[in-house]
């Protein structure tokens, strides 16, 4: 799930590309791959927070709020 959020947000970042469904499709794939790793050990947790992270940073240039909404659920799942 974390590889398939970054090879989306990767594309989207390298063709420009922009599509509301696409956007949606990508912050609930965020949303379940925060859902699973919330249960793993810190240890094999904290390295996927980052990869997410890093997709969470790209995707606040694509616009239509998909990097607040990752803001938020990361926001979400840190504090639980």
């Amino acid at each position: 799930m974390v590889f398939y959020c970054e090879q989306a947000a990767g594309f989207c970042s390298d063709v420009g590309y922009q599509d509301d469904g696409y956007f949606d499709a990508l912050v609930r794939m965020f949303d379940q791959a925060l859902k699973l790793i919330a249960q793993l050990s810190a240890s094999d947790r904290n390295p996927l927070i980052a990869r997410l992270d890093r997709v969470r940073i790209i995707s606040h240039n694509f616009g239509y709020g998909v990097g607040d909404d990752m803001d938020s659920l990361l926001a979400k799942y840190l504090s639980d």
